[in-house]
């Protein structure tokens, strides 16, 4: 799932892996590729990927 990268934060959250739920500015961010502006945002708990984020590209 995309999302916003500026309001993911306050975005409420479900791990479909281990059911952990909470606001997005408690996800891991991993993985954050510098050619695309992609990042990851995986569960804190199980570390299983929930979301992505693009940031914007100027």
């Amino acid at each position: 799932m995309q999302v916003n990268y500026d309001t993911y934060e306050l975005m409420d959250f479900t791990c479909k892996s281990c059911g952990w739920t909470g606001k997005g500015k408690e996800l891991s961010n991993r993985d954050f590729s510098e050619d695309s502006f992609i990042g990851d945002l995986l569960c804190p708990k199980c570390l299983d990927m929930i979301a992505h984020w693009q940031a914007p590209l100027s």
